[in-house]
C-alpha cells in the first residue's frame, strides 16, 4: 500500500507507537542489552511519553521467544480488584451494572510488576539504567498527536489536579505542547533504584489504596503487597503450518485461536485479502469465538478453564451479548542480535482509564474492572482479575520465530489478531503490508466497521465505512529473517521504527 512506516536492520529493531519510546528502546539495544532490556525502555517511556493509554496505572502483559532455549514464554501481570470490590458494592453505589469510570472500575495496577518480572527473567543490564530515559521524559517531553487526542477525550472528566499535569494550559494540550509529570518522575525513579517494591509496598501503594478508600471503594494496602504477576504457558495452535502463540485467560487470548481454528479449513487465500467472502467467513467463526467468550472466559484461579472444551466447534451457541468497546492500548515489539523477541502491550483501557488520579504519585488509575459482570465467569470478585482484552502474538514457523506483532483495540483484538495471522500466512504478507492492510472489525450486533478498499456483503450486516486509515486500532511489528530485522509502525498511530 505505500503507507508503511518500516525501519530495516541488520541486528535489532523496535517498533512503538511513541518516537521517543522506540529511542529509548533503540539506546538500551546500542549500550549492548538485548532485546528484553530494550523492551523495559520501551515500555516505561511510552509509560510516560504515551500515559493516557499504557501509564503506571495499568497493566501488562507479554509473549517471548527466548533464543537460548527456543522457548516462547507468556507473561500476565493484570491486576486483581481490590478487597473492597464486591457485588454488594457494584448493587450499592452503581444500582447493579458496573459502570464504565470512576473507582469502582479501578483494579490494582499490574504494569511495574510485571516490566520487572520480564527483566528479572531474562535482562542483563541494569534495570535502574534502564530507566533513566523514562525518569528524564517525566520532567518534561512534547506532547505527539495522539496524546493530544486521548486527553481531548477525556478532558471533561479528568479532575482539576489531573489537568493540572496533562493540560497544563487549561485546555487539551496541542502537539508540541511540553508536558510535565514530576509526581510520576519521583515515582518511577523509586522504582529504578528499589525495584517494584516500592510501587507495590511503599508509600505509593498506600497513597493509591487510600485514594480509592476516601472514594468509596475500600481497598487495603495489601492488595498491591500481595499482588504478583504470573507465568502462564502460552496458548498456541497450528495454524496451517504456522505456530501461533496467544495468551491464556483471564486474557481473551483463546478467542483468536478458536476465530483461527474454525478457519484451517477455509481457502482463504483464493478469496481474495480485500474480498466480501473473507468477511463473511471470517465473521461467521468471530461471532461463534466472541459468543464462547462471553460464556466461558474468566479469571481460571476462580474457576475451572478447560481449553479443549472452549476451543470445540461444535454445536451452536447464543449470539454475543457483551459490550464492543475500543480501548486506547499501546503494543510495542522488539528483537536483537541474539535471535529474542519480544510481542508487549500495556493499558489503561479508555483514554486515561478509570478517570481516577491520585495526584501524590501521578498516576491515573485504570478501569479495567468494567469489565466485570454480575453473573458468570466474569462475576465480580474481590482480588479477582477482570476478563481482559490485552494479549499479544508471536508466530514460528519451521520451528523458528519470525513476527512479533501486537494492536491497540479493546475488544477488537480478538478479531484484529485473526487479521493479522490470516495476513501473514494465507495471504503471505510481509509485516509491512500486515500492519497497514484494510481491516474490518465487528462492533457488536450485526454491525461493522470496514475500511474503504473491501467488497463489503451485500446483506447480513450493517456496514459502516472507515477512510483508510481509519480507527481500527494502532499496530506495532517485528519481522525477523537470518539476517535482518524489521520494524513496523502503523501509520494509524505516531509510532517511529528504531534499529540498526
Amino acid at each position: 500500500m505505500g503507507l508503511s512506516k518500516t525501519l530495516i536492520g541488520e541486528h535489532a529493531a523496535v517498533a512503538s507507537e511513541q518516537p521517543l519510546a522506540s529511542m529509548a528502546g533503540y539506546d538500551a539495544l546500542r549500550k549492548g542489552g538485548n532485546a528484553f532490556d530494550a523492551a523495559v525502555a520501551t515500555s516505561f517511556a511510552l509509560a510516560v511519553t504515551f500515559h493516557p493509554a499504557g501509564g503506571v496505572g495499568g497493566d501488562f502483559f507479554g509473549m517471548f521467544y527466548e533464543a537460548k532455549t527456543g522457548k516462547v514464554h507468556c507473561l500476565n501481570s493484570s491486576g486483581w480488584a481490590p478487597s473492597g470490590l464486591t457485588e454488594e458494592l457494584i448493587m450499592e453505589k452503581a444500582g447493579g451494572k458496573v459502570p464504565l469510570f470512576g473507582p469502582l472500575t479501578c483494579v490494582v495496577p499490574g504494569f511495574a510488576a510485571g516490566v520487572w518480572a520480564m527483566h528479572k527473567k531474562f535482562g542483563s543490564a541494569e534495570f535502574s539504567d534502564l530507566l533513566r530515559p523514562s525518569v528524564t521524559l517525566a520532567h518534561g517531553f512534547p506532547a505527539g498527536p495522539n496524546i493530544c487526542r486521548s486527553t481531548a477525550g477525556a478532558f471533561a472528566e479528568l479532575s482539576d489536579e489531573a489537568r493540572k499535569v496533562f493540560a497544563p494550559s487549561g485546555k487539551p494540550p496541542r502537539p508540541g505542547e511540553w508536558i510535565r509529570q514530576e509526581a510520576l518522575g519521583k515515582v518511577i525513579a523509586g522504582i529504578a533504584e528499589s525495584g517494584p517494591g516500592f510501587f507495590y509496598s511503599g508509600w505509593p501503594a498506600e497513597k493509591i489504596a487510600s485514594h480509592l478508600t476516601s472514594m468509596g471503594v475500600p481497598c487495603d494496602p495489601k492488595d498491591f503487597s500481595d499482588f504478583k504477576p504470573e507465568w502462564p504457558a502460552p496458548l498456541s495452535i497450528d495454524y496451517k503450518g504456522t505456530s501461533v502463540y496467544e495468551v491464556p485467560p483471564n486474557s481473551m487470548g483463546a478467542t483468536s485461536l478458536l476465530i483461527l481454528k474454525q478457519l484451517l479449513n477455509t481457502d482463504l487465500s483464493s478469496m481474495g485479502a480485500l474480498s466480501k467472502e473473507r468477511i463473511t467467513h471470517t465473521m461467521k467463526a468471530a461471532l461463534y469465538a466472541y459468543a464462547r467468550r462471553d460464556e466461558l472466559l474468566g479469571d481460571p484461579r476462580f474457576g475451572r478453564f478447560d481449553i479443549d472444551t472452549f476451543m470445540s466447534t461444535e454445536g451452536k451457541v447464543e449470539a454475543p451479548h457483551s459490550r464492543v468497546r475500543s480501548g486506547d492500548t499501546t503494543a510495542f515489539s522488539v528483537a536483537d542480535s541474539e535471535g529474542n523477541l519480544v510481542s508487549g502491550i500495556q493499558s489503561l483501557f479508555h483514554h486515561y482509564g478509570s478517570r481516577v488520579f491520585v495526584p501524590e504519585c501521578g498516576v491515573a488509575l485504570n478501569n479495567r474492572a468494567s469489565a466485570f459482570v454480575l453473573a458468570g465467569p466474569n462475576k465480580v470478585e474481590p482480588r479477582k482479575r477482570p476478563l481482559h482484552t490485552l494479549s499479544s502474538l508471536i508466530l514460528e514457523r519451521g520451528g523458528r520465530p519470525w513476527l512479533a506483532i501486537g494492536a491497540s483495540g479493546g475488544d477488537y483484538r480478538p478479531l484484529q489478531h485473526a487479521l493479522f495471522v490470516t495476513n501473514a500466512v494465507d495471504f503471505s504478507m510481509p509485516a509491512e503490508d500486515n500492519v497497514t492492510h484494510q481491516r474490518f472489525l465487528w462492533t457488536g450486533g450485526r454491525n461493522l466497521i470496514v475500511e474503504d478498499g473491501y467488497d463489503v456483503p451485500e446483506a447480513g450486516y450493517s456496514i459502516e465505512r472507515l477512510p483508510m486509515p481509519g480507527r481500527t486500532g494502532v499496530c506495532q511489528a517485528v519481522e525477523m529473517g537470518d539476517r535482518y530485522r524489521k520494524a513496523v509502525c502503523d501509520v494509524r498511530g505516531d509510532g517511529a521504527p528504531a534499529g540498526f
